[in-house]
């Protein structure tokens, strides 16, 4: 995919990862730096405080002075977003972190794939490589509430690195699992007891700033009336510019830190020019500001020159980039600056500031900005106007949140009455899967249409509702309709290049799949990307892609069809579109991909992530992932696991309606968990109420079919099961369905063998061999029964086998050789491991432990991601009572040999 060709992703803002700009005359405070300096050895370190102690000049001061590397993360509310969060915090790393630029890079390209808690194994995997310190800041962490990104920088302090060094600047305690750092001595604090001013300090503040008297109790005074807030000293010294003032100043001052900021910060600006409190207080209106923004909003076209002379009186300014562009005011001096822009001026008048604040972000592209002061504005025409001409943009820019915010602002009634607001809530409703309010929005449209929509405008509106209707009907498989309104939307189409051509033609695929034409559906879905790229619809594109991924796995393009899948996952991560529905489809079809590979710790993290797309969305949707769930417990042999999973699907199968090929899913995994349990009688009373379509041109009914034959094959229907699947044979190599042909004659192989036919068997063995090389299949091999995995080893030393197809036959060998071992270690468990609550698969791992094995290599033969090696060994040396690989070992091996007196 040429990613030139994409819309542009949602930009990061390169002010929020570097160290903040200090002013010459900060203050040095060597007691807390000793402090810090302390902190450099241990795991954490926490800042904590209200606003105005001094955390984010503290931790800035002492970062540029160390010879260590500083990688910054200023947060704010919108970082409240997981994809985000990750692209944020692996560019601060990337930017200190030249050496690992490349293993950081790849988990940039692949993040997507997963959630942050995978994100965080990755990255600790990464800077294990490091050799040197790093510290790793997160400023302004009370503004993060999002749970997930909590759980990620706990598992983040759990496993970190011993060079990475972590920092949190935070209002309040922070909601991370820090509790048992805190019993062990990983974390150290400093509160706001710790940062208040000194007496020391505040006489070296004051006195760089004002002739202080001799002898001197002014700072004695100072210090206790403000509990020693340093930002109440700034305040007194930029209001109260000489000794005799400040003791007068005290002596009308009696309140707390929340009358400080209120009553001195209005002597500071009584203090300063007429111009410049007006422009203050209309500059406030913005979280950030450069000198043209703010030129913009508050019309003085000396808005450079007020902005450095903020920054020289010390006016509560903080520049956010070494450039000196972009700055922002102190967060509890900015709420003041509001409060009195709110006293002084209209309401009419401020939203004419927000006004002009949107129109600059308009001009500068960067419209989730711009939306944000529109709903500033409380103007719902202003609403409406933006969503009319720049809801799409913002739509395919994945704002779907901020979109709904909008229209939640505007009454239904207003919405109905203006055709691109209800077709823009009509497509935000396909990301959420809301057949109801797709429905409701369509209609809404349509009453709007004139009865003969001769007007170009009208065609093009009634396009996009046949290309919507097209896709709701596709949703629920009926597919006559599908296709009429698939062609409506082609027909109306005023212009060929567009989004309701893209979704039309998407839709004609997905019919001719249902047919099993895949090629031709194949050539309908490029068709689909190709337009989904001129018209620069990143969800169209998505959705075209994705199912051409879906074809190539069919096809047997495994390969292929994998990096399909990677690129859309990276497409969709970098436009903050990883949670629309599709994605749940793409997770699905990359784990049923790493299933037949084997890769099962893979495939259940795309498990994951799926059903994390779909959380929001009917319990049904959750069919098909529970079912590949249940796939892998059985390749694992967690055999009470995957029974609870296939109750589960049983029990939505019994109460919804779900698409078929969900249901053909879910029954293959029951079916083969029947047959692993020998439960004969289950498999022949679902085999009683089957019958066999004589239609099975798509996969969907012809994965039914092979259901069908692989129950007759279970009860000993040899010769029924055979005649199946050569009608399903037939029509997979007529559409070029690979894989399942590939199943067909692993299935065939299996009747041969019972009929006493070997050298059928073993031909059609050699057949599914042949299909399954270029694919690297292994898991459709490894689940066959044990007349059929006996003669593997056969058929390699017998049979003139190409090298290629011999080299996988021999992984195929190996893979089941491994996995009777496995099967044999569970079985032999001690009596004496039960004494010690010990799982069978912590027994798996002791004994390898025992046996000298790596973690790489346990990881390896037990089919477990190595951090999962890593989890089983803390848990078992937890239970065991020891502390290193040394003592397990020789625990491992006293059980085996039953030697229970050595512990």
């Amino acid at each position: 995919m040429s990613r030139y060709e994409l819309p542009d992703a949602r930009p990061l803002i390169p002010s929020k990862m570097y160290l903040p700009r200090l002013d010459p005359n900060t203050l040095s405070r060597p007691r807390l730096e000793v402090t810090l300096d302390q902190m450099t050895s241990i795991q954490l370190g926490v800042l904590r405080a209200p606003a105005g102690f001094g955390k984010t000049t503290l931790m800035a001061y002492w970062a540029r002075r160390q010879a260590s590397r500083m990688a910054w993360y200023s947060l704010d509310e919108l970082d409240n977003d997981p994809t985000l969060f990750a692209h944020y915090l692996l560019t601060t790393l990337r930017k200190q972190l030249p050496e690992l630029d490349a293993d950081l890079e790849r988990i940039t390209d692949v993040m997507h794939l997963y959630d942050l808690v995978w994100l965080v194994g990755k990255l600790c995997s990464a800077l294990d490589k490091l050799e040197q310190q790093i510290f790793l800041i997160f400023d302004n962490y009370h503004v993060i509430y999002l749970q997930k990104i909590h759980d990620a920088i706990s598992l983040l302090l759990q496993h970190q690195p011993w060079h990475l060094h972590i920092f949190l600047l935070t209002r309040n305690d922070p909601s991370i699992s820090i509790a048992k750092l805190r019993l062990s001595g990983a974390v150290q604090e400093i509160s706001a007891d710790e940062l208040k001013f000194s007496h020391e300090e505040a006489h070296q503040f004051l006195a760089d700033r004002v002739e202080l008297p001799q002898p001197n109790t002014l700072v004695h005074d100072v210090l206790h009336r403000l509990n020693g807030w340093p930002a109440g000293l700034q305040i007194i010294a930029l209001s109260a510019p000489t000794a005799d003032s400040i003791t007068q100043f005290l002596s009308q001052f009696n309140g707390t830190h929340a009358h400080v900021l209120d009553y001195l910060a209005e002597e500071i600006l009584s203090k300063q020019s007429e111009s410049l409190q007006e422009f203050m207080l209309k500059s406030s209106v913005v979280d950030r500001f450069n000198a043209e923004l703010a030129t913009a909003v508050t019309n003085r076209p000396d808005s450079f020159h007020l902005i450095q002379t903020l920054e020289k009186l010390g006016l509560f300014i903080t520049p956010l980039d070494d450039a000196n562009q972009w700055y922002r005011y102190h967060p509890f001096f900015v709420d003041f600056l509001r409060h009195q822009c709110q006293l002084k001026h209209s309401h009419p008048h401020i939203e004419a500031l927000h006004r002009y604040a949107y129109q600059w972000w308009l001009n500068n592209d960067n419209l989730q900005e711009a939306l944000h002061h529109v709903l500033q504005c409380h103007d719902e025409s202003l609403i409406v106007s933006t969503l009319e001409s720049h809801g799409w943009t913002l739509f395919e820019q994945g704002h779907i949140a901020l979109i709904e915010r909008s229209l939640a602002r505007l009454p239904a009634k207003l919405i109905a009455e203006h055709y691109k607001l209800a077709l823009l809530k009509a497509w935000v409703s396909t990301t959420q899967a809301d057949a109801d309010a797709l429905q409701l929005a369509l209609s809404q449209v349509e009453q709007l249409i004139p009865s003969q929509p001769e007007d170009l405008k009208w065609r093009q509106v009634s396009a996009e509702i046949y290309a919507l209707k097209a896709q709701m009907s596709a949703a629920v498989e009926d597919i006559d309709s599908a296709q009429h309104y698939a062609d409506q939307a082609l027909n109306h189409a005023v212009n060929p290049q567009s989004n309701a051509t893209a979704v039309a033609l998407s839709v004609s695929g997905e019919v001719l799949v249902c047919q099993g034409q895949l090629n031709k559906a194949l050539m309908a879905f490029q068709k689909a990307e190709k337009v989904a790229r001129k018209v620069r619809s990143i969800q169209a594109l998505l959705w075209a892609m994705a199912q051409q991924a879906d074809i190539l796995f069919y096809q047997g393009e495994f390969v292929e069809s994998y990096q399909h899948q990677t690129i859309l996952f990276q497409v969709a991560g970098e436009h903050f579109l990883s949670q629309i529905p599709v994605m749940e489809f793409v997770h699905r079809r990359r784990a049923e991909l790493c299933l037949e590979w084997l890769q099962l710790h893979e495939a259940l993290q795309h498990c994951e992530s799926g059903l994390k797309v779909i959380r929001t969305l009917e319990p049904h949707c959750q069919l098909p992932i529970y079912a590949i769930q249940a796939h892998v417990a059985i390749h694992q042999e967690q055999f009470d696991q995957a029974q609870g999973l296939l109750e589960q699907n049983s029990r939505i199968m019994k109460d919804t309606i779900c698409h078929s090929d969900w249901i053909s899913m879910a029954m293959q995994v029951q079916l083969l968990f029947w047959q692993k349990q020998d439960n004969k009688p289950a498999i022949r009373n679902w085999l009683s109420q089957q019958t066999i379509d004589a239609d099975i041109q798509n996969h969907f009914h012809q994965k039914r079919a092979l259901n069908i034959a692989f129950a007759m094959l279970s009860v000993g229907y040899w010769q029924p099961a055979l005649g199946v699947l050569q009608h399903i044979s037939t029509i997979a190599n007529e559409n070029g369905y690979q894989f399942c042909e590939l199943r067909c004659n692993l299935l065939r192989s299996w009747a041969y063998i019972a009929m006493g036919q070997q050298i059928k068997a073993e031909h059609a063995l050699q057949h599914a061999l042949a299909l399954a090389e270029p694919m690297r299949a292994v898991s459709s091999f490894t689940e066959m029964p044990p007349c059929v995995i006996g003669i593997y080893a056969e058929l390699y030393k017998s049979a003139t086998l190409e090298p290629g197809i011999k080299r996988h036959l021999l992984r195929i060998l190996e893979l089941t050789k491994r996995r009777a071992s496995q099967s044999r270690l569970q079985e032999a468990i001690p009596e004496a491991v039960s004494t010690l609550a010990l799982t069978a698969k912590e027994w798996q791992v002791l004994q390898m432990i025992g046996q000298g094995l790596s973690n790489e290599a346990i990881a390896s033969t037990l089919n477990i991601a190595v951090s999962t090696v890593r989890s089983h060994i803390k848990h078992i040396y937890q239970k065991l009572g020891v502390s290193n690989r040394a003592e397990g070992r020789r625990i491992a091996q006293s059980l085996n040999y039953q030697e229970t007196e050595a512990l």
